[in-house]
């Protein structure tokens, strides 16, 4: 099963799709943007849309809304999560929402995990070079349904 992993951000929106059965990577990367909130959301969309096209993922995962004390922040995340349901359902990609916890969890049994302990498992486990914390944070999502 392919498997799309997210990390949604308005500036740098990290992604990663996976291969279930033998755990590999097949590609991945952050989607970064510049510009208007009008013209950075279409070009998420453009790129969620250019990478169900290219690797065919049947799931996607990403973390669910959280709290943030920042209205407008909140309210700029939301839209960028709105944008990237909306490509994924129009295109007959199934979606889970997970807590942050449950992606550490998944990975190192520890929900308050550090970034740096998740990647290093992440990378290990399929043998990833060094990437973002964006890319890392995208690849728990997507291992979340290995387990």
């Amino acid at each position: 099963m392919r498997v799309l992993g997210l990390d949604p951000s308005l500036r740098a929106t990290g992604w990663i799709v996976i291969e279930t059965e033998d755990l590999r990577a097949l590609g991945w990367g952050v989607i970064r943007t510049k510009g208007d909130l009008k013209e950075s959301l279409k070009k998420i969309r453009d790129e969620v849309v250019k990478i169900v096209k290219d690797l065919s993922p049947e799931f996607a995962v990403m973390e669910s809304v959280i709290y943030h004390r920042n209205a407008k922040v909140a309210i700029t995340l939301g839209a960028v999560r709105g944008v990237i349901l909306l490509v994924l359902g129009d295109m007959g990609v199934k979606v889970l929402e997970i807590q942050p916890s449950k992606a550490k969890i998944g990975t190192t049994r520890y929900g308050m995990a550090s970034k740096e302990q998740v990647s290093k498992v992440l990378r290990s486990i399929f043998s990833l070079p060094e990437v973002e914390d964006h890319v890392t944070d995208a690849l728990a999502a997507a291992y979340y349904l290995v387990k």
